[in-house]
């Protein structure tokens, strides 16, 4: 396995508040900021720390890349970093990993792409779950990290393609288990379907995502199915798989998919550039920016939903009309 030990890059005080988001940057529960950039070394994790102390770790071999996509992710039960990126576009891209994890680096390593197939999009969750069993009277915990990751997959043309999944387990270190790496596509889930046609430019539709449902918890993922002319949210479950080394009984989770919700696939709605709001119940708006106004969809089960718009002026600034409209799952 390729490695190289973490460079520093510098070390400084700084006293500047930050707030997350999503893709480039990271904020962990206990305060730490993260957030990955190009640089003329390569890609830099910045990692800000709760006593405002910084470090940067240089990702080797990116030295001269055009990475899009870019997104980090924490461990946070190890501090293990994750980034992913891609590199090219089409037929020539391919999507990259490399992790952070005990001081040295791993990767990066191609996961999809080169093989005659067309890949975009990616994206990256990391989970932790925790079950109690009991066994003989004794209470049992088992816990396991995962780091899920998303990414859009054709052959042809993105109408026949699908999003994939893979759910790879952490070590005790935060090491990805490589060997598990097992992807699986998330279209033709269902045992039947309704026809697709009419989608006339999908490029903004191949776009799945990950996020957690803020009611339960669990995570989902949000993703088109063009063979049955869908968007699925499909909830990330799990379970104990039991099995024997020798006479040792062990345990590991296992990752299921569970449907929460099919809704018909509006060929109006512009994924590539649109934000997915969900709310409770799992209720989504998904919104994105006109010339002068905020367009919107209330993801419905009952039908095609109509591309609505709120338009900004008049008192109402761009950043109000975002607000109104995530407020529509509150």
């Amino acid at each position: 396995m390729r490695g190289a030990r973490a460079t520093l890059i510098a070390i400084l005080l700084v006293g500047m508040a930050v707030t997350a988001s999503a893709g480039d940057m990271a904020l962990t529960r206990n305060g730490e900021f993260y957030r990955v950039a190009p640089s003329d070394d390569g890609l830099v994790v910045n990692h800000r720390f709760t006593d405002g102390t910084v470090a940067a770790y240089l990702i080797p071999q990116t030295a001269g890349i055009t990475a899009t996509s870019v997104q980090v992710g924490v461990d946070e039960q190890t501090g293990a970093i994750f980034v992913i990126w891609q590199t090219g576009e089409d037929f020539n891209a391919v999507i990259h990993i490399a992790w952070l994890a005990n001081e040295w680096w791993r990767g990066p390593y191609p996961i999809a792409g080169g093989l005659g197939t067309a890949v975009e999009n990616p994206q990256m969750m990391i989970d932790r779950v925790v079950t109690v069993v009991e066994d003989d009277d004794e209470l049992i915990e088992v816990a396991t990290s995962f780091l899920h990751l998303v990414w859009w997959e054709y052959a042809e043309t993105r109408e026949d393609g699908s999003a994939l999944l893979a759910s790879i387990p952490l070590d005790e270190n935060g090491t990805p288990q490589i060997d598990d790496f097992q992807p699986i596509a998330l279209s033709d889930l269902l045992p039947y379907g309704i026809g697709c046609e009419g989608i006339d430019d999908a490029a903004g539709l191949a776009h799945p995502k990950v996020f957690v449902d803020p009611q339960s918890g669990a995570p989902h993922i949000f993703a088109t199915d063009f063979s049955n002319c869908l968007f699925q949210i499909l909830k990330i479950e799990y379970d104990i798989d039991e099995y024997w080394v020798g006479d040792t009984k062990r345990r590991r989770h296992i990752v299921l998919l569970g449907h929460t919700s099919m809704i018909a696939t509006n060929p109006d709605i512009f994924l590539a550039s649109a934000k997915v709001e969900v709310g409770h119940g799992l209720d989504v708006v998904m919104y994105w920016d006109t010339e002068d106004a905020v367009a919107y969809v209330q993801l419905d089960e009952n039908g095609i939903p109509p591309v609505q718009s709120l338009a900004y002026g008049d008192g109402l600034t761009r950043e109000q009309a975002i607000e109104m409209v995530r407020s529509l799952v509150h």
